[in-house]
């Protein structure tokens, strides 16, 4: 029943070119700047809704559309009216890209594109306030908002298709925020039944329901419509942990426009697998990967900040076998 380890120290790590490495932090602050990290800064990852609507790719009501006819409501301009709002930066950070709103309740809630798109337009809601509260609702919980709301918006097409009467319909946003709180305290059956996930929901429920919990390996969708996006869709497909956007950055590839991006194609899958390599390398090296705009060879320079820091002997070939290994 261990849950974790914990190691700290005291001792700082040596630095094997103490210059090299902060005339290099300093350029990567230079360069977080510009235009690639803009949205980001000025209105967070939120930006995506009125994009991914006008594309047909927001998911909506358990993936039944890609599109929401309140998505206007949910937007970032529209949240970033409220009074209160404010943003927050990680350590150092030049971006800022976290922006906090405060709810009519009071509340200072953080919120990112996939919370809204869960807790929203994926369960047919589209007051604010009542994604807000189910946003800080989750943080309260300690539940994550993308499982959260998948697991929700399958109970809801369950209740839509007469399997789970007890559950709440699309678009109740009370009826939601009052099923988070059985789920995290398995209050009662229908608590303790989705508290698995919708993956084991559906295994337990049946009459069909495998067929539209939205899950990979387990492991929930996130606010991509894959239909819409196919680099994406097999980028979730084969990913080794399920359905997890932060390991493929296959939308990329559907986003540069190569190829269309609503049919498959072969040349895909190694465009897909490059966006793999380098959401491992940037993760290994502990970058932000709302950087990964400013490269122009993200090996190459990844090679030399590694190289800088631990005197490794290392070229960006190297770092590319490493990545896809």
């Amino acid at each position: 029943r261990l849950k974790g380890i914990v190691v700290r120290g005291t001792r700082r790590t040596p630095l094997a070119d103490p210059g090299g490495v902060l005339e290099l932090a300093r350029e990567l602050s230079d360069r977080s700047m510009g235009s690639a990290t803009e949205k980001y800064r000025e209105l967070g990852t939120v930006a995506n809704v009125l994009v991914f609507n006008r594309l047909g790719m927001l998911p909506t009501r358990n993936f039944q559309a890609g599109t929401f006819e309140g998505a206007e409501a949910l937007s970032a301009e529209a949240l970033h009216a409220l009074k209160g709002k404010v943003r927050k930066h990680c350590a150092a950070c030049t971006i800022g890209c976290e922006h906090v709103f405060r709810s009519k309740g009071g509340r200072s809630v953080r919120l990112e594109y996939e919370g809204v798109f869960a807790l929203g337009p994926l369960l047919g809601i589209d007051d604010r306030e009542d994604v807000l509260e189910a946003a800080a609702l989750c943080d309260e919980l300690g539940l994550d908002v993308i499982s959260a709301g998948g697991t929700l918006a399958f109970a809801m097409e369950c209740q839509q298709r007469g399997l789970l009467p007890d559950a709440p319909a699309f678009g109740d946003g009370a009826g939601a925020r009052a099923l988070l709180r059985r789920i995290a305290t398995r209050a009662d059956d229908l608590g303790d039944l989705l508290a698995e996930g919708s993956r084991e929901a559906a295994r337990r429920i049946g009459a069909g329901s495998e067929t539209f919990a939205c899950h990979v390996k387990g492991l929930e969708l996130p606010g991509y419509e894959p239909r819409a996006l196919q680099a994406m869709g097999l980028g979730l497909a084969v990913g080794a942990r399920g359905a997890d956007h932060n390991r493929s950055g296959a939308y990329e590839v559907d986003f540069r426009g190569e190829g269309d991006r609503l049919t498959a194609h072969e040349a895909k899958g190694p465009a897909a697998a490059a966006t793999e390599d380098k959401a491992a390398l940037m993760d290994s090296l502990i970058l932000c990967k709302f950087l990964r705009g400013i490269f122009d060879d993200l090996e190459a320079e990844s090679a030399s900040m590694l190289a800088a820091v631990t005197g490794w002997d290392v070229d960006g070939a190297e770092l590319r076998r490493t990545a896809q290994r």
